[in-house]
Parts: C-alpha cells; structure tokens; sequence
C-alpha cells in the first residue's frame, strides 16, 4: 500500500488533486494509472482512500472514496525533545525511527553537554514526511525550531506527564511502570540528553519543573537508542 501526501488546499469534498514531485513519481516512478486506487493523507491526520480518475502533466486528479481521521495514529501524543547530537546522520535517524512507530512532536534542544549547535529543521521535515508515507501514517511529526533545555524546563505548556530518562536505576522507576500510573496521560514530553547525558544541575533542575526521571533498564544506550526505546515503550503501553 502506498502513501502520498497532498496539502489540505489541495482537497475538496469529493474529489483531491495531487501535484508537482508527488505526481510525478506516482506516475512515472510507480506507474500508477487511472483506475488505479491508491492511499492519500493531508498530514494533518485525515487520510483518504481514492481512485485515480485523471493524470496531467505534473497533476494527478483522484475521487475520494472513504475519509479517516487518525488512521494509523494512537491517541496519545508523544512528544521527543531531544538534544542535537554531534553526528548529522544519529539526528535524521531519531526523526525517521521516531515518525515511524508513532511521535507526534519533535523540540531539538541544546544542553550543558551539547557539542553540536546545528539544528536541520528543515531537513528534518523532510525526513518526516517521507517516514510518514513509508509508514502509512496520517500525520507528520512537527519539528520546532531549536531550543535551550533551560528554555524548555520552564516554558508554559499542557503536558499531562513530563518524563526525563536517567542512567542512574537504583532509586527510579522503570518507564513502563511509571506509564502504568498514568494510564489517563494523553500529552506525554520526553526528554532525551546528549551523548555525555544530562549533568546532575539539569536533572534537579528538570525535577523542580515537575518532570519524573525514569529509568531504560540497567544497561548504558546512545542518545539514538534511548530516544527511541524510551518512545517505543510509552507508545507500547497505551
């Protein structure tokens, strides 16, 4: 099954239209014709099942059959902040892994031990929109635009659980049992640190601002690897 992506503007009542690159690799990359039925979502969460019914230079005209909303998407809102690591290709790979088992939102943030200062946000919407259609989601993931973890901590927000990994799992709860808790949690933030972890000032400081460290098990993961199991075990639980 094959997910393309046409803007809401582009979307009437009965009937959607699909242009420019779209178009073209549904036509001549994949040989779609008319008749053809094919998956189409606005990234906004509605998705639809349509029929081909005509093809033009760079524009695809289809039928709408059936609409869905959140189709492919869980109830939960799942947002990552995590921070800009040092290697480009580690960031497209939490946002592609990321947009495909479920995240909703994307916030880079710089951290005390932050070595890089680079933020790709446009890059990385791209990457979301192809890891959306990849995966036959309805929605694209939101990438914000950078920020300090400072800035984050004590920003206004409507987070119903705030939650900060740790290594340290002596004194902290399992992610999974904390979930377990707040099972009425919609509007999750997780925070994930850099390759040299969050420093002892942020984590009291993060914990003052109402955010609960739990803990990823007993072995020590790459920021990549943390940011992804750690949203992989909250999407998992609901």
């Amino acid at each position: 099954m094959e997910y393309f992506f046409t803007p809401p503007e582009k979307i009437q009542k009965d009937f959607l239209f699909i242009e420019n690159d779209e178009a073209k690799h549904l036509t001549r990359v994949l040989r779609k014709v008319v008749g053809d039925t094919i998956w189409v979502t606005d990234g906004l969460d509605n998705s639809y099942e349509v029929v081909i019914r005509a093809i033009h230079h760079e524009l695809v005209e289809c039928e709408i059959v059936r609409h869905f909303f959140r189709k492919n998407e869980s109830w939960l809102n799942l947002t990552l902040a995590f921070s800009v690591l040092k290697n480009p290709s580690r960031n497209d790979w939490i946002i592609e892994k990321g947009t495909e088992i479920g995240i909703r939102n994307f916030i880079p943030i710089f951290t005390s031990r932050t070595i890089s200062q680079s933020a790709k946000e446009e890059r990385w919407q791209q990457i979301a929109l192809s890891a959306m259609k990849q995966s036959c989601r309805s929605y694209q993931p939101k990438i914000s635009s950078a920020k300090d973890f400072n800035e984050l901590l004590i920003e206004k927000n409507n987070y119903d659980l705030k939650l900060i990994p740790h290594e340290q799992t002596d004194r902290i709860l399992f992610v999974s049992e904390v979930i377990r808790f707040q099972q009425k949690a919609k509007e999750i933030l997780v925070v994930i640190g850099p390759e040299g972890g969050f420093s002892n000032e942020e984590i009291l400081s993060a914990e003052k601002n109402n955010f609960i460290q739990v803990s990823l098990g007993r072995r020590r993961l790459r920021s990549e690897t943390a940011a992804i199991v750690s949203s992989t075990l909250i999407l998992g639980s609901h």
